[in-house]
C-alpha cells in the first residue's frame, strides 16, 4: 500500500490546519498536560515539555509510519500562530477505515473549532485518500465528543459497556461511524 499523504496546510473559513512539527511543541504542551482535556481524550496528561517532543520527534512518526497514516495537523486560528486543537488519523482499522481523534485547549472550547477542523480533514480524506469510512471513539462522558460526532452526521454503532478509562474508571465506549455515502449526501 502506497504512503498516505496529505496535504502540509488546509485553510477553513476561521482556521489553518498544518502538519504539526517539533517547533509546535509549546502549545501543545499547553493543553496536552491538562487533565481535563488529556483524561477525556484517552491518554494521561503529558508530564512534560521534553515529554512532548519525544512524542513528535519519534512515538507519532513511527505510529504514522508502521500504521499508514497521514501526518497530524495543528490548528492555529487565522491571524495567530498558536496551536490549540490538535485533529488527526490516530488509527487504522483496514485499508480503507481510518480513525479521527482530536484534542482542543479548554480556552477555545465552544467556538466550534473541532467540528470546523475535523470537517475540512473528514472532507479531504474521503476524496483524496479513498477511504469508505472514518470512526470516531469517545468515553461515554465525553459530551463534547459526542456533540462534535453528532454534528459532523456520525452515527452511533456501538457502546461498549463498562471499560475502563485511562484513569481506570468504568465508563461506556462509543463508537462512531461516519460512511463516504453519508458524508456525500
Amino acid at each position: 500500500m502506497a504512503r498516505t499523504e496529505l496535504p502540509d496546510k488546509i485553510e477553513t473559513e476561521r482556521l489553518v490546519l498544518r502538519v504539526r512539527t517539533v517547533a509546535d511543541a509549546e502549545d501543545i504542551f499547553d493543553y496536552a498536560s491538562l487533565p481535563e482535556v488529556a483524561y477525556p481524550a484517552g491518554f494521561p496528561p503529558v508530564k512534560t515539555l521534553e515529554d512532548e517532543i519525544y512524542y513528535l520527534e519519534h512515538i507519532l512518526p513511527e505510529r504514522n509510519q508502521k500504521e499508514n497514516l497521514p501526518a497530524g495537523y495543528g490548528i492555529v486560528a487565522k491571524g495567530t500562530d498558536k496551536i490549540v486543537v490538535s485533529v488527526d488519523f490516530n488509527h487504522r482499522h483496514e485499508d480503507d477505515v481510518l480513525e479521527i481523534g482530536y484534542t482542543l485547549h479548554p480556552d477555545y472550547w465552544g467556538r466550534g473549532y473541532v467540528p470546523e477542523a475535523a470537517r475540512a480533514l473528514i472532507d479531504l480524506a474521503f476524496k483524496d485518500l479513498g477511504l469508505h469510512k472514518i470512526e470516531l471513539t469517545c468515553f461515554g462522558y465525553n459530551l463534547q465528543s459526542k456533540r462534535v460526532a453528532e454534528k459532523l452526521g456520525f452515527t452511533l454503532e456501538a457502546r461498549i459497556r463498562d471499560r475502563k478509562d485511562v484513569q481506570g474508571n468504568r465508563c461506556d465506549s462509543l463508537i462512531y461511524g461516519l460512511l463516504k455515502s453519508e458524508w456525500e449526501e
